[in-house]
């Protein structure tokens, strides 16, 4: 159930945060649901924080602050909002972040929230309604920006005729237009037991979400994603909590995968973003390198299109 006043957790007193799992047993009372929201404190936490409270399914805010020392400008922040702080050392990064919260959750069941993110107010019993110990669950979003729509065109398919692997559901890159396949962490909500045996992986700096989904499959855990919107991502957010982004760490990210993704899928990955953010950052050597290593493995030609899209970003080269 929701908290009536506000209360804090200081985990910088407990000494370093690990991703260390230690024996749990899911609680036999009924199920309860804790929204797990990494911060640095912008102000749009607010209005994720409110996105959680008018939930139809009674929903504890657990705010996880990566910035202890805003503690205060967030409690202000959040006035006459419920909600738990439970604040880390300090630059964790979204992955530990959430695996903090998790580990702070006294719920059956978590989800995730970005803090420039929202959710409909259906979202929490609807996932509940279908979510068990081996399922995570997932939904339509609504992208908000200079203009707005709803992702992904094409549900992902866990079973039957077109089961496919996860990743290469999200790597896919077989059209130009954006957002055909897509699952976000705003979406996704699963039981405790599940983010404390697979937590995410806190040495990432890209990609947390795809990665983390990834492992959950590799793990025997199902992915479910409903038809109905549920949430509303915003884009072109600043400040956000998650590290730098550059195309060295996308290469890393894709060699860590190993073979649980396609070979068509890993080049369209090497192509639309690793080749593409090469390029965009003047590294245009390392661009024609990444390309060159993936067309062996014939990326879809709206791949190759995006990758070279980069070049337009940035003149000069490497």
């Amino acid at each position: 159930m929701s908290i009536d006043t506000p209360s804090r957790i200081d985990a910088a007193r407990r000494g370093p945060f690990t991703a260390e799992l230690y024996e749990y047993t899911e609680p036999q009372h009924a199920r309860s649901l804790t929204a797990i929201i990494p911060t640095v404190g912008r102000r749009s936490l607010k209005r994720a924080v409110r996105s959680v409270l008018r939930q139809t399914w009674d929903t504890t805010v657990l705010v996880v602050l990566d910035r202890p020392e805003n503690a205060a400008s967030v409690e202000k922040l959040l006035t006459g909002l419920p909600h738990i702080m439970v604040l880390t050392p300090g630059g964790l990064g979204g992955a530990g972040a959430r695996n903090l919260g998790v580990r702070s959750a006294s719920t059956t069941h978590v989800a995730f929230l970005d803090d420039d993110d929202e959710w409909v107010s259906e979202k929490a019993a609807l996932q509940m309604a279908v979510v068990d110990d081996n399922t995570v669950v997932s939904s339509r979003s609504l992208l908000v920006g200079s203009s707005s729509r709803v992702v992904p065109e094409r549900l992902y398919q866990a079973e039957g005729e077109d089961a496919e692997a996860v990743v290469d559901y999200i790597l896919d890159r077989s059209t130009l237009r954006l957002r055909r396949t897509f699952m976000q962490t705003s979406s996704l909500l699963c039981s405790r037991s599940t983010a404390l045996e697979v937590p995410w992986n806190d040495e990432l700096t890209r990609h947390q979400d795809w990665d983390w989904l990834a492992r959950l499959e590799a793990a025997g855990k199902t992915l479910t994603m409903l038809p109905e919107v549920l949430v509303r991502v915003h884009q072109a957010s600043v400040g956000s909590i998650s590290r730098s982004a550059d195309w060295q760490a996308s290469s890393r990210w894709l060699d860590s995968i190993g073979t649980e993704i396609s070979e068509r899928s890993r080049a369209d990955f090497q192509a639309s973003v690793v080749a593409r953010d090469a390029f965009a950052s003047g590294a245009w050597n390392q661009g024609v390198r990444q390309l060159a290593k993936c067309l062996r493995a014939r990326p879809h030609a709206a791949a190759v299109v995006v990758a070279m899209s980069g070049m337009l970003q940035v003149g000069g080269h490497d």
